[in-house]
């Protein structure tokens, strides 16, 4: 393939691609084992568990957002992944030699939402660098970056398991510090042009200001957020029943839910790949409205499963419905607000993470009180209800494009 082929004979977007899949990686090996790691090792209750993720999410947020208008100002962005990276090896470093809730708590308000920056700036300077070596195939070079993510999440939960059983959580997360500093030498090297107007970098802090301000009052930003929001909170809601239906409603064992889940994540690589090839032919609004569709067809036909073999043939439209929302979802808020790549590269990976978030909570207060087939339910409810949003949004395109004339070209 084409694009591919750019990917290989660039050295700027093949260490890119490495860092991305670092990353991924990193997110992969410790993200499904932080609760065990605050309960076996630490001694978290459930209460202090959920408060240590929340506070260091919400912390990531804040810092990650300031970090996106600074690089949209400025020409920092090489910086700003560097410094992330090499605070996230800091942080897993303490993450590995403590088992202090406080010192705990400190590191992942500061080293670890520091590193929040890395993942979308690194999206962001990929945008830039595939604009201008390889313009014409951007939505498909960016879904193939995001398809990177996908495949570290295949092997990434398998490499854990193996890690802690050899090392135990200590070795986990010197791993971890280790791939965050390839990430911050690799993209050392990186020769980056910057493409910003010397007229940007001298931009007044108030204007930057009136800016974001503008931004997230823009109808279609505001409608996009949402929707995004609403899938991410189906996704991670199915995410979380799934395990529980199969393994007590449908007294399937673990092996049948690690062979649902492997399912899934194959067939998101091919998947991301596809639809970046649809995004560019037929544009991203129409991809990414597609996703509630197939969002509310998994969800609709997961409701009436009652084995594990149907649920392993329906993962088909799981994995398209993730695929457009993790894939074609990044390019879609990039062209978007084209002059803020940063910005709306970081919003949109805030939006999965507060959907993440919330999902939890949701899910587990429905399960709780309605049951299994309730948050199903409810997960195909909020498909659709990300799918009237993005319709809504996209009403309101020419309100937005008429605000973007104002703040950013005026």
């Amino acid at each position: 393939m084409k694009s591919i082929l750019v990917v290989m004979r660039s050295p700027s977007l093949l260490l890119i691609s490495l860092c991305i899949f670092f990353i991924g990686l990193g997110y992969a090996l410790t993200m499904p084992f932080m609760p065990l790691f605050g309960v076996e090792r630490v001694g978290m209750s459930p209460l202090s568990l959920g408060i240590f993720l929340a506070i260091g999410s919400l912390s990531g947020i804040i810092v990650s957002t300031l970090l996106s208008r600074l690089s949209d100002r400025m020409p920092v962005r090489k910086w700003i992944i560097i410094g992330s990276s090499v605070s996230a090896s800091v942080g897993y470093v303490c993450y590995a030699n403590t088992d202090s809730y406080v010192v705990l708590m400190l590191v992942s308000c500061t080293f670890i939402a520091l590193s929040f920056s890395a993942f979308p700036q690194l999206f962001a300077l990929a945008r830039e660098v595939v604009e201008r070596e390889a313009s014409e195939d951007v939505t498909i070079i960016m879904a193939i970056l995001r398809a990177l993510v996908s495949l570290a999440w295949i092997l990434g939960p398998v490499m854990a398991s193996f890690t802690i059983y050899r090392f135990s959580y200590t070795g986990l997360f010197l791993v971890v510090s280790f791939m965050y500093m390839l990430v911050a030498i690799f993209v050392l090297v990186i020769r980056v042009h910057e493409i910003r107007e010397p007229s940007n970098e001298a931009e007044p802090l108030t204007d930057s200001r009136r800016s974001f301000k503008h931004l997230l009052m823009a109808p279609q930003v505001v409608f996009s957020l949402l929707a995004f929001m609403a899938f991410e909170l189906a996704n991670t809601m199915g995410a979380i029943v799934t395990p529980l239906y199969v393994t007590q409603e449908l007294d399937g064992g673990k092996l049948d839910v690690g062979l649902i889940s492997g399912v899934n994540a194959a067939l998101q690589v091919p998947s991301m790949i596809v639809l970046g090839i649809l995004a560019k032919r037929f544009g991203s609004i129409p991809v990414m409205q597609s996703a509630g569709l197939f969002g509310i067809a998994y969800f609709t036909l997961f409701w009436f499963t009652n084995s594990e073999w149907q649920i392993i043939a329906i993962q088909i439209f799981s994995a398209i419905f993730i695929a457009i929302v993790l894939g074609v979802g990044m390019t879609f808020f990039q062209d978007l607000v084209p002059k803020m790549t940063g910005t709306a590269t970081t919003l949109y990976n805030n939006a999965n993470i507060i959907g993440s978030m919330a999902g939890g909570l949701l899910a587990g207060a429905v399960g709780n009180y309605l049951g299994f087939k309730a948050v199903i339910a409810s997960s195909a409810v909020l498909a659709f209800l990300g799918f009237a949003l993005l319709i809504a949004s996209n009403a309101n395109k020419k309100t937005f494009r008429h605000m973007e004339g104002d703040t950013y070209e005026g």
